[in-house]
């Protein structure tokens, strides 16, 4: 990469106006952390050229890194009052609205993302883990399930599935289960989150946990063992292994 930014260091100096190897230069800087001379290039590019959709883009992922949400949000608006049709756009915008809490937005920009790119896996993914409301359960699963269709090995997407299925609904009064766990199938894409991540020590304590339930003690102890080994300092692992002992009769 050093010669790459010897060129392109070059280029400039030889042509100062030159868009092109600025935007080029300020993300090989962005890839280097150096945050401050990779904005002094996109910067720059949009100088030279304000409709440069790509340097807006990355300025809002450069703002999003260093923590400056205001100075993000300005710059993928930018970028997508430029291009409507770039999903990452929105994908990303969506992402930075959700750390600022503002969920319906985002939720907004990532189903936008979805309808531009239909294989977005990362974006339906998001979009799961956002739709939390009781109500949404059934939208989420199918988000979750369109992500791993696009990505089989997305060991993220079958984790957090895994999750969805497993926990049972209750209402807001009586406390009454209105959707019984689906354990079998928890268990499943649990299974498949630690075949495509082999140190997913939250998936191994998971598959644990529901083992436990279903009183398959061996299992449970193998699954808590691997987390534990993956993560010895994994503190609900170690508790659960000791009220699995104790359930075992064992101290």
């Amino acid at each position: 990469m050093k010669n790459a930014q010897k060129h392109l260091e070059k280029s400039i100096e030889i042509n100062p106006e030159f868009s092109d190897a600025h935007y080029e230069l300020g993300l090989l800087l962005m890839d280097q952390d150096e945050h401050e001379l990779a904005k002094k290039h996109l910067l720059k590019v949009i100088k030279i050229d304000s409709n440069f959709m790509m340097a807006h883009f990355h300025l809002a992922l450069l703002f999003k890194k260093i923590e400056n949400n205001k100075k993000s949000k300005v710059f993928f608006l930018k970028a997508i009052e430029l291009d409507q049709n770039f999903a990452d756009s929105y994908y990303q915008y969506g992402l930075l609205l959700a750390e600022m809490d503002e969920y319906e937005e985002a939720r907004n920009n990532l189903e936008k993302a979805t309808d531009i790119d239909q294989n977005h896996h990362l974006a339906y993914y998001h979009l799961a883990k956002l739709l939390i409301d009781p109500e949404d359960f059934e939208k989420s699963k199918k988000n979750y399930l369109i992500a791993i269709d696009i990505k089989n090995n997305f060991a993220d997407a079958h984790y957090h599935l895994g999750k969805l299925l497993s926990t049972g609904l209750q209402n807001d009064e009586g406390g009454t289960l209105v959707r019984k766990p689906e354990y079998d199938a928890a268990i499943i894409h649990y299974k498949k989150a630690v075949q495509y991540k082999k140190d997913f020590a939250k998936a191994h304590f998971h598959l644990a946990l529901i083992h436990k339930i279903q009183k398959n003690h061996q299992e449970s102890y193998k699954h808590l063992k691997i987390a534990l080994k993956i993560n010895p300092d994994y503190s609900k692992a170690h508790f659960h292994m000791a009220m699995l002992y104790k359930e075992m009769g064992e101290k």
